[in-house]
């Protein structure tokens, strides 16, 4: 029974010392210790260097649409599949490349659809409407 009363004991006092909160001097120690080990400092060093919250764009601009392509004065270089949609892909004149797919704008029109080996536009002028086709050549019609 004795040592019943003694394992209860130290039981009590092992409790009693795991609730009494730790003096101030030994928290403060701690959280010195967490400070030194944990602390990060960062720098923004900012010279010779521009603004990162400054604008790339600078100067005075208008708004405009962009200018559409003139179906008249394309021709038909490629067609490219992308899953069940295809896309026409038109060279001007001056070089220039143009992606478009069936619904795209074109100036005075749209087109209508894009084929394996052509393009359908659909132009209104002066309420008439008229179908343009653009057919890819082949290399034997282009003399190559």
């Amino acid at each position: 029974m004795s040592r019943m009363v003694l394992w209860g004991f130290v039981i009590s006092v092992i409790f009693l010392m795991a609730t009494i909160p730790p003096s101030p001097a030994c928290a403060e120690d701690k959280d010195a210790d967490s400070k030194t080990l944990r602390e990060k400092r960062y720098y923004y060093k900012a010279f010779n260097r521009r603004d990162p919250f400054r604008s790339l764009v600078t100067g005075e601009f208008e708004e405009s649409e962009y200018e559409l392509v003139n179906i008249y004065g394309v021709k038909l270089v490629g067609v490219l599949s992308g899953g069940l949609e295809r896309f026409a892909m038109l060279e001007d004149n001056n070089g220039y490349g143009y992606i478009l797919k069936a619904g795209d704008p074109v100036r005075n029109g749209s087109i209508v659809s894009v084929g394996d080996r052509s393009v359908i536009a659909r132009i209104a002028m002066f309420g008439q409407t008229t179908t343009v086709t653009l057919r890819l050549e082949d290399k034997n019609e282009k003399g190559e």
